[in-house]
């Protein structure tokens, strides 16, 4: 009697138990399968963004290398060979500059091995002779080496006939610094032109043009920011109406100032120079104060002779003396107050015009309007 009911629900249970086993698994192999395929899919899908970026990164390899491999075989069928200064990253620049047109590419790099070839880069020991007008000295705030060019200076000290071997100090300056002081972080420079002294009528603009002429063709994207301070105010005013016609990215890497110059320098350079109003006391700026002390203001040492083929000697450039000085003060008030009484004269008569021309009234307004 207890037996039977027993060995049904026994049965019963037993049947209940596998079908859900079953259930289980089987819902369990279906997820499993789910989780699989969605595995796959992400897997598939990274692989696929993979391959496609390496497939860009190999494109961009490749074109930089059919116009490297272009650039070999041009030179070598013109018997052109490539100097060990110029490398790969140099040659990037000279790309980049061209804007990716291979004519005028190549081009600049054949001019740039003919200047190389011709032009003498003045050494370390010859710069020195020029170390208290050209000179690098600290970083800006973002890590370019800096350097001070005291152009006032130096055309008030040399005749015109020698400004073209200050010229050559500068470039050579430029050489030394990219090849010593720049690195990979910071592949360009900053320049400060000092215009302290500077006459606006002594203004040696062949030599500006014939620097700027071979900084911009043989040192491609290497200015990061130019800073002109003490300019002049004629000057200034002609140079910022100029600036006005440059290139947005040229414009943006040029600064005017002119005698409250502290600020931007400040906000530019790391470490101000003495010779600009800073308290540094580095070597560079202990040598250029003893350059300038009274008893060594008579004359700088001499230069030897820079140009390759040259055998004169250089005179000695002769440091200003006060009443030069004076001299030149006295131009610079007399052009300015000249400039500004000719302003002042053509607007007087340009209203006393409007003011007596029955016909014609200088704040006439047309008819039927206010």
């Amino acid at each position: 009697m207890f037996s039977s009911p027993l060995l049904v629900l026994s049965v019963a249970t037993a049947i209940s138990d596998q079908s859900n086993c079953s259930g289980e698994n089987s819902n369990g192999s279906n997820n499993s399968h789910e989780a699989d395929s969605e595995t796959s899919s992400e897997s598939l899908s990274a692989l696929s963004s993979f391959e496609t970026r390496t497939s860009d990164v190999a494109s961009q390899s490749l074109a930089s290398e059919i116009w490297l491999i272009q650039l070999y075989r041009e030179l070598e069928n013109q018997g052109i060979a490539l100097p060990e200064r110029i490398n790969e990253d140099e040659l990037r620049r000279f790309y980049s500059a061209a804007n990716g047109d291979f004519s005028c590419f190549l081009l600049s790099i054949k001019k740039t091995i003919r200047w190389r070839e011709t032009y003498r880069i003045l050494s370390q020991q010859e710069l020195e002779n020029w170390s208290n007008m050209v000179f690098w000295h600290g970083l800006d705030v973002l890590n370019r080496p800096c350097l001070i060019v005291r152009l006032g200076l130096a055309c008030a000290n040399f005749p015109s006939h020698e400004r073209a071997r200050f010229a050559q100090a500068i470039i050579s300056q430029v050489e030394h610094g990219i090849l010593h002081l720049v690195d990979e972080d910071s592949p360009q420079i900053t320049v400060l032109v000092d215009c302290d002294g500077l006459s606006p009528l002594k203004i040696p603009m062949q030599m500006m043009r014939s620097c700027s002429s071979l900084l911009h063709d043989n040192f491609p994207n290497r200015l990061g920011h130019l800073v002109v301070i003490r300019l002049p105010p004629v000057v200034r005013v002609i140079a910022q109406t100029f600036i006005q016609v440059l290139k947005p990215v040229t414009r943006k890497k040029l600064r005017i100032e002119g005698k409250m110059y502290h600020r931007v320098l400040l906000e530019c350079l790391k470490t101000l120079p003495s010779c600009l109003g800073g308290n540094c006391s580095c070597e560079i700026c202990s040598d250029v104060r003893i350059m300038q002390q009274p008893q060594s203001t008579n004359e700088i040492s001499t230069a030897s002779p820079f140009f390759s083929g040259g055998g004169e000697d250089l005179p000695s450039p002769h440091l200003t003396t006060q009443a030069d000085v004076h001299v030149n003060d006295n131009w610079n008030h007399l052009l300015r107050t000249l400039v500004i009484g000719i302003l002042m004269v053509w607007v007087l008569v340009a209203i006393l015009a409007g003011i007596y021309d029955p016909e014609r009234h200088l704040f006439q307004f047309p008819q039927g309007k206010e």
